[in-house]
């Protein structure tokens, strides 16, 4: 009887085994029994973004990765162009900041996974200081000269004096930070020094980040696991959070003792944490003078385009060095080269969402409830269907006009330095703002 149950045992796991690989065996990727896709992710983890590519080419731009077997790891990767406009335009509203983002980025309390209420009054307030304020731009301005004055043109000097080599993201990654501390907390770390020093906050940042990113790409029961004992990533995340809150917290501690003896906003320091703090007249002034909400502004301003800035400039001059024939002399072609340097190395190369209900992409594929879904922008942008056979070559003529100009319509920007997309259209169909919702899509999009 025991023998009997172990054999129709075992031809019940044969017949699932089957079936599986029945269902899935045009898929291009072997999927396992037990572990899925796993050990191909696993052999291809050193070129990860040119494995989603090849994939993709294969499967008409849309294709299911699966995860080992009850982990919850499947997610829907795509490249279609159509998909990302509806994902991020059409149909926005189902795939905004999920309660599974919210848990993923649980430690960080700021404008990307806050509601859309909270989110539209926040991001107003941005703009308000850094788009419509005369004294935020003559400050913005102002340090911008200081530190490539005071410190990256000095510090680039240097080394090509010694005639040593330097890390050039390392320098760019220093030049932006410097930056956005004294935007954001009127606060100069002095990080880009000839020294190339090491900075505890820098670090810090850096710990988060990676942390963050290894959450979104682990199953949760494992990073969970890692908060429960402290181990790995989630231990530098819970260091770095550390770090990070008692450094804004004490700058905003000390700004506070400045303003209550009067020594006030002068014309020639205006950084966001100031302005915030002496803002009058908003419904959500008393809001903007808590502690609470004034880290989480600065750690959005510190954030901000942090990686996706240095990234797509280092991208940027080593496609300029590899191409030395290329005629910069006029700024329309050093716009065009830039846009095609985004196109092949975007700085964000990969967007991840959420849907909250089902839904049924342009593409014919069907989304489930609660899916997580990769938006391949690398992808696209190597994509033959998109761009011709000639999508790997460097060739910013691709963006000119007939008149000359930059045309940015005929094709895909993906996510340009500042995280933001223009049209997802070859054909330049754009994005049209969705006035029930309030929501401009596209050059809106959140996260």
């Amino acid at each position: 009887m025991a023998v009997d149950m172990v054999v129709a045992f075992l031809l019940v796991v044969l017949c699932l085994i089957l079936g599986h690989w029945y269902r899935n065996r045009n898929s291009g990727v072997r999927i396992w029994p037990v572990v899925g896709m796993l050990p191909a992710l696993a052999s291809n983890v050193d070129r990860m973004l040119d494995f989603f590519t090849d994939v993709l080419k294969s499967n008409g731009g849309t294709f299911e990765i699966r995860g080992p077997w009850f982990a919850g790891s499947d997610f829907l990767v795509t490249a279609h162009p159509m998909n990302i406009n509806h994902i991020l335009c059409k149909n926005h509203e189902n795939y905004d900041n999920a309660l599974e983002l919210k848990q993923i980025l649980e430690a960080y309390d700021g404008i990307v996974v806050s509601n859309s209420h909270v989110w539209k009054r926040t991001r107003k307030a941005f703009l308000s200081f850094f788009q419509h304020n005369k004294k935020s731009a003559a400050y913005m301005d102002r340090i911008l000269g200081q530190v490539i004055d005071g410190s990256l043109v000095p510090v680039l000097d240097h080394f090509q004096t010694l005639g040593t080599e330097v890390d050039l993201q390392d320098v760019l990654g220093r030049f932006h930070y410097d930056y956005m501390c004294l935007l954001a907390i009127g606060f100069d770390p002095k990080t880009l020094s000839v020294e190339l020093p090491a900075v505890e906050i820098a670090e810090a940042l850096r710990d988060i980040d990676g942390a963050l990113v290894y959450r979104n790409v682990m199953p949760q029961m494992i990073w969970k696991l890692q908060k429960l004992l402290q181990i790995g990533t989630e231990k530098k995340l819970a260091n770095g959070l550390r770090i990070l809150d008692d450094f804004l917290y004490r700058c905003i501690s000390t700004r506070r003792d400045e303003l209550r003896r009067s020594e006030a906003k002068a014309e020639d320091r205006f950084d966001a944490l100031t302005a915030f703090m002496v803002e009058e007249g908003s419904d959500s002034s008393e809001l903007r003078k808590s502690d609470k909400f004034l880290r989480d502004i600065a750690y959005d301003s510190l954030t901000v385009a942090k990686d996706s800035t240095n990234i797509g400039l280092t991208c940027f001059l080593w496609l300029l060095a590899t191409h030395p024939g290329e005629e910069l002399n006029k700024f329309v072609y050093l716009h065009a080269a830039l846009c095609e340097s985004l196109r092949l190395y975007p700085s964000l190369p990969l967007a991840l969402r959420y849907s909250n209900k089902p839904d049924l992409l342009p593409s014919g594929d069907r989304v489930g409830p609660d899916t997580r879904i990769v938006l391949s922008l690398y992808s696209m942008g190597r994509s033959e269907d998109i761009w011709g056979e000639d999508c790997m070559e460097f060739k910013p003529e691709r963006w000119m006009s007939e008149v000359g100009g930059v045309c940015a319509e005929t094709g895909i920007l993906v996510f340009a330095i500042w995280g933001g997309t223009k049209s997802l259209s070859r054909q330049g169909a754009e994005c049209e703002d969705d006035e029930d919702s309030g929501h401009q899509c596209c050059s809106e999009v959140r996260g």
